[in-house]
């Protein structure tokens, strides 16, 4: 009874010093954040790599809290299966079968993801020093996990969002960084499969709020799931998808729900439901509000060279970002679709672009419709 005692105040003392290295982190961290948010407020001047350094440390914070978790959780099992007490059901500890025991260790995405900022607006993951700098963190991490036990299982619990810089500067994979990560590390990984957790059951054949009756689609390809995406389905971001599909072979991806963890979720792959039934050809519905239909028409355009290189040099000198474009077959008009706040804007550069041919009444009429879905 005594040696049971024992243990469990050595269990609880263990948990106590966990607690306490990690609101000393988060302490500190949060005196770091203060000093660099005062030199913000005192120089009036705000700066994007002040921002992605600050909205960083929720997702630091976050993993070492949850690897911490798993550690202790992962001991405890260990010592119930050696007869020891753990102060602890054992309904509150996961089963395991394996017979081996698990090291979960906590690990800063920013070792190992370097971003080249200067490649695409975005960045883009310069591959090979991130695979480089994962096997060096792998064989450092599995020594230490091996030298207390030869026998246990390594899991590491990684950060998202946050990455570093060519320059070894922190910077952030930006919007939906979290996910991206989580492929970014499944194709660095080798991974079988990388699952999305969120809060819909997965990919859904039409947006729900408009759509009551939409179905979970179980099977998606990366091409349909590509263009669901980009015309305003929310489940997942195009850029997520890049390293699956750039890894070989290619990783399937599973959108899951956190809320209903039993429920398989979609499959984003190389095949995909439409391909195997053709009673459902068609995938999916999505639609993009807000957009402003533009419409440039003349008889002067028909077989007149450079129309379309000037029209659209015009439009991306100004930054205007089009997701439509339609000709007609006699060349009498393009029409093209953008955002409605920069249709104003738009019109403004093509009429100033074109002011000749308007004049001479080669271009009839500028017209823009909106709002449009």
């Amino acid at each position: 009874g005594s040696s049971n005692s024992r243990s469990t105040d050595s269990s609880n003392s263990s948990s106590n010093k966990t607690s306490q290295r990690l609101k000393q982190v988060i302490t500190s961290d949060m005196s770091d954040i203060r000093d660099i948010l005062k030199t913000v407020s005192l120089m009036k001047w705000q700066a994007s790599r002040i921002s992605e350094l600050v909205s960083g440390y929720g997702e630091l914070w976050s993993a070492q809290i949850v690897s911490a978790l798993l550690e202790a959780r992962s001991r405890r099992r260990q010592r119930s299966a050696s007869g020891v007490a753990t102060g602890a059901s054992l309904e509150q500890l996961p089963p395991d079968n394996t017979g081996r025991s698990h090291r979960f260790v906590y690990l800063d995405a920013r070792r190992v993801i370097t971003i080249d900022e200067d490649a695409i607006q975005d960045g883009a993951v310069v591959w090979g020093l991130s695979d480089e700098k994962l096997r060096d963190v792998y064989d450092v991490e599995l020594a230490k996990v091996h030298d207390d036990d030869p026998d246990a299982s390594l899991h590491f619990i990684v950060t998202g969002y946050v990455a570093s810089n060519t320059h070894g500067v922190t910077t952030t994979l930006q919007r939906d960084g979290s996910d991206y990560s989580a492929a970014i590390m499944g194709r660095l990984l080798q991974s079988q499969c990388i699952s999305i957790w969120t809060d819909v059951d997965g990919v859904l054949s039409a947006d729900p709020r408009r759509v009551p009756n939409s179905l979970v689609i179980p099977d998606v390809s990366f091409n349909e799931a590509m263009e669901l995406a980009y015309f305003g389905a929310k489940v997942i971001h195009p850029k997520t998808m890049t390293p699956a599909i750039m890894a070989d072979p290619q990783i399937p991806i599973y959108i899951r729900n956190t809320f209903n963890s039993s429920f398989r979720g979609s499959r984003i792959f190389t095949s995909s439901t439409t391909h195997t039934d053709r009673d459902k050809c068609v995938c999916g519905f999505s639609s993009i509000e807000n957009m402003a239909l533009i419409n440039v028409e003349g008889s002067g355009l028909v077989g007149v060279q450079g129309v379309a290189k000037r029209l659209f040099g015009t439009l991306e000198s100004i930054g205007v970002s089009v997701v439509l474009i339609s000709q007609a077959s006699s060349e009498h008009s393009i029409t093209f679709a953008a955002p409605a706040v920069q249709a104003s804007d738009a019109k403004v550069a093509i009429e100033e672009e074109f002011r000749k041919e308007l004049k001479q009444n080669h271009i009839s009429n500028i017209d823009v419709k909106k709002p449009c879905a």
